[in-house]
């Protein structure tokens, strides 16, 4: 019995520790937290070390070490790796020179405090320069923070340069010795979290598949794992455009690997929706149809090509399975009509699951060919290229040097809501007047808009609200205990940068818990005060942070999302030019799996922007953002099927009449395009066209052509959703104010 139990809870763990492993793409985070917790032990211990034997009374200088040793992790964040090195080199000279500062400027009145605004201010401003002087303000602004707190003595200042020195050694040693980041096993361990993913998704669908019971909250799990499959895959695609996938599996390049994620994505996608529309439509209750349905979801689990165990005999089995899927549907003998409105759902997942085998076989030719001697370096095709966003760029640098820039406006944010800062913070607190002046420039630093400070603002002072009273909790019950605190201390360090890019809110209790602890360690005991105190400027600085930004430079959740709709629909005008251009012959401009990536980016930027005005009840339905989303994530579906759903193979018959219906089609959405960007705007008075006579004349032609009756047909699949996105382009158009133009619809008869 015992043993079964055994056999019953292996598989689950097994499935939980896939699921877990899986939350973390490429295990960025778990590496990167890692570093930031080796660098800040053993800075702290090696500089402890170093005082004790030299016999210098106090720890301070160990503190200091371990936050330049965090700060060497965290804040470089230059483009390539020879300019992190001397990024990191230079945060040592700043924080010597910013302690050296402080110290100096310590017995003036208030003349610390200056210096420290200015370096907020500079934080921001210098941005526009570059992110290295992000980085060199991030560090000075602690350097002097910790002087002045600490009122150092000039003779206490050349132990501070050891401690600052050890800890950016250990920054550099982990950052680019021991832990340093390798874009090709990063990619690696990416595309394991998306397999991962794909196999956990694949696996319920199935389940979902043969059970005859229809479950909303199964569809709702299923949901949320095709979203974070989405992510993974848009984080490989962003990967891609800097490092080799044929370092990894030699022979497979960029753009093959872009469109085998991309097509699994879209396959997953499409069938969980195919699988719940048939089990609505009772289609799943025919035997037959749900027994291959379920055996396609199992083949295509095991086919996973860039295993290092990978045997081909796993792909030639599903590639078996989806002709027997194919076979099925051409023997189905539909006898009523019933039938009719489900077919099309299993011909659509056999369609996207052919892509998928055909970029698995492509993968794996890759490789052999590779390992046979037969891969040759092929030239560098405009089609293996990201996106050229250039013109974009330059629009929109335009459009800043007709006002002040983001990063000066924020700046000046940063600066008067810093002097509030300490103006209140010397009346509220004089003990530790600083920290209503800190909690506002980290709420200031990464957002654009108002909602967003709202957001963050919230978040910081709720996480800090919790993490105060669990943490003095914590604190009072293991006070004494020193081994056990220090533990828990790096625990809560470790476990805020983890959280980090999850949760802000999260963040901030792990915080507050490590400052609980810290300060029950340093001082010997924790006050209920103390930790009120904290709470208090938190929200306080949270608040300055969120007024400042309200009345100073705002930029509404609006105007920001209507930036960001412009840079959806600019990069879907560019997408449709480059589908179009597969039918004309024309040399392809961009790819259009990562064109696809870029639209599903854009799209999540839009999602992300408007969050603020999902908290208030009905506020995004009465600004018109919800259906102007509604509207994009349709477009977005309708945009990827393009790649997912059509032929790749067909290639058409030289006719200038066709070519010229193709390049009316393009020409028509792209002004339609531009319209709807001008509606946005404000602007009226504008139309948009349809593409009924082009559609009825596509749809004419193979009857003019009876020898290309196939390849004609295929054509006419392939347009399908090009339709659907000019009729939600043209619907959003029209409830902005814009008419539709009338067109003469009637067809000439040869």
């Amino acid at each position: 019995m015992r043993y079964d139990n055994m056999i019953n809870i292996f598989p689950m763990v097994r499935h939980w520790f896939a699921r877990l492993s899986a939350t973390d793409p490429g295990l960025v985070r778990l590496f990167q937290s890692t570093k930031v917790i080796l660098s800040v032990i053993l800075a702290i211990f090696t500089t402890s070390m170093f005082l004790k034997m030299a016999g210098y009374p106090q720890i301070t200088p160990a503190i200091l070490s371990g936050v330049a040793g965090m700060m060497g992790i965290l804040v470089v964040m230059d483009e390539t790796e020879k300019e992190k090195k001397w990024t990191t080199v230079m945060l040592g000279f700043s924080s010597a020179a910013a302690v050296t500062l402080g110290t100096f400027l310590a017995k003036y009145a208030h003349a610390a405090d200056l210096a420290l605004l200015l370096v907020v201010f500079g934080a921001f401003y210098l941005q526009k320069f570059g992110v290295r002087y992000f980085s060199l303000c991030m560090i000075s602004f602690i350097s002097i923070y910790f002087s002045s707190l600490l009122k150092l003595q000039f003779n206490q200042v050349p132990w501070f340069y050891a401690a600052i020195s050890i800890g950016i050694i250990y920054a550099f040693l982990f950052n680019f010795v021991f832990l340093k980041d390798k874009p090709e096993k990063i990619l690696k361990r990416s595309m394991n979290s998306f397999h991962k993913q794909s196999n956990l998704t694949l696996s319920l669908i199935k389940d979902a598949i043969l059970d005859p019971i229809y479950s909303q909250r199964r569809l709702k799990t299923l949901q949320k794992n095709v979203t974070k499959l989405n992510e993974y895959a848009r984080v490989i695609s962003g990967q891609l455009g800097s490092t080799d996938p044929g370092r990894i599996w030699p022979g497979i390049k960029p753009n093959q690997l872009r469109l085998y994620v991309f097509d699994t994505e879209m396959l997953i996608q499409t069938f969980l929706s195919a699988a719940y529309r048939l089990k609505m439509q009772h289609a799943l209750e025919q035997a037959d149809i749900r027994q291959t349905l379920s055996r396609v979801a199992q083949a295509l689990l095991d086919a996973e090509v860039l295993r290092d165990e990978y045997t081909s005999k796993n792909l030639e089995e599903a590639e078996r399975t989806i002709q027997d899927l194919r076979k099925q549907l051409n023997d189905l003998r539909i006898e009523n009509r019933d039938d009719c409105k489900w077919l099309y759902l299993v011909r659509r997942v056999e369609s996207i699951a052919n892509h998928v085998i055909d970029g698995a076989y492509i993968l794996q030719e890759a490789r052999n060919q590779y390992y046979k001697g037969n891969f040759e370096e092929a030239p560098s095709k405009a089609s293996d290229k990201p996106v050229n966003n250039d013109d974009h760029k330059e629009k929109n640098d335009q459009a800043e040097s007709k006002g002040m820039q983001p990063s000066t406006k924020k700046a000046f944010q940063a600066l008067l809501a810093g002097a509030l800062s300490v103006i209140i913070g010397y009346s509220l607190s004089p003990a530790h007047q600083y920290w209503i002046l800190l909690t506002a420039y980290v709420v200031l630093l990464g957002t654009e808009t108002v909602g967003r400070t709202v957001m963050k603002a919230i978040q910081r002072s709720v996480g800090t609200l919790i993490g105060a009273i669990i943490g003095f909790l914590l604190a009072h019950s293991i006070s004494g205990q020193s081994l056990l605190e220090i533990t828990l201390l790096f625990c809560c360090i470790f476990m805020a940068f983890y959280f980090l890019p999850v949760s802000y809110a999260v963040m901030s209790f792990w915080i507050t818990m490590m400052i609980s602890i810290m300060y029950d360690l340093l001082l010997g005991g924790i006050t209920e005060k103390l930790l009120q105190d904290r709470v208090i400027d938190t929200v306080i600085g949270a608040g300055l942070a969120l007024f400042i930004s309200a009345i100073l430079f705002p930029l509404k959740t609006k105007e920001k999302i209507v930036e960001n709709v412009k840079d959806f629909l600019g990069e879907l005008d560019g997408y449709t030019t480059g589908y179009f251009e597969s039918f004309i012959g024309e040399r392809k401009t961009i790819n259009l799996a990562d064109s696809a990536f870029q639209l599903d980016q854009k799209l999540n930027l839009i999602r992300t922007n408007a969050e603020p005005l999902q908290k208030i009840p009905g506020r995004l339905n009465r600004t018109g953002i919800e259906r102007w989303m509604t509207i994009l994530v349709a477009i977005n579906y309708y945009a990827k099927h393009l790649v997912a759903s059509t032929s790749r193979r067909t290639m058409y018959e030289s006719d200038q009449e066709l070519m010229d219906t193709i390049c009316s089609i393009n020409e028509v959405m792209k002004e339609n395009i531009h319209h709807l960007c001008e509606l946005i705007d404000g602007k009226r008075g504008l139309t948009v066209k349809e593409l009924n006579r082009q559609r009825e004349w596509i749809e004419r032609y193979p009857d003019k052509n009876r020898d290309y009756t196939l390849q004609h047909s295929i054509l006419i699949h392939n347009l399908y959703y090009v339709w659907r996105i000019n009729k939600s382009i043209i619907k959003l158009a029209v409830e902005l104010g814009a008419a539709i133009e009338k067109q003469d619809e009637n067809i000439q008869e040869d």
